[in-house]
């Protein structure tokens, strides 16, 4: 029997990593939004930053919502299809587990957890290679 890349044994490192992401994503945009967009929004700065800073912080959101929807997807195609998908999704984890840690460490020395959000990408950066 041919392998459609269906077997519960490969699905379920996505499906997790599809929950993981929504979460990454949720906690994006119901804790980080008013979190760091509000107090941005309130700043004495001048308004193109403040907006530019708007964009990028939607830009982010629409990016992250991709990730479980991508994964999901990818639970369910065939594993030969789902294989570029999942490069994508590993290669987006992996920017923004790479830059956070950057920016933390350039920031703040070593107090890496800062701004922590770079460990909540490292379950995905796990989990996908186990189904891929």
């Amino acid at each position: 029997m041919p392998d459609t890349g269906t077997a519960p044994s490969r699905r379920w490192p996505l499906w997790t990593a599809a929950a993981l992401a929504a979460a990454i994503t949720a906690l994006h945009l119901f804790a980080g939004t008013p979190e760091f967009v509000g107090p941005l929004l309130r700043a004495d700065l001048d308004a193109k930053v403040v907006q530019l800073f708007r964009v990028l912080w939607h830009l982010c959101t629409l990016l992250l919502l991709s990730l479980p929807l991508a994964l999901a997807w990818a639970a369910r195609a065939e594993r030969r299809i789902a294989r570029p998908v999942l490069a994508y999704v590993w290669c987006i984890a992996a920017a923004f587990t790479g830059v956070f840690l950057v920016i933390d460490l350039d920031a703040f020395g070593a107090a890496v957890l800062t701004l922590p959000q770079w460990t909540l990408f490292i379950p995905l950066l796990v989990l996908i290679p186990l189904a891929a």
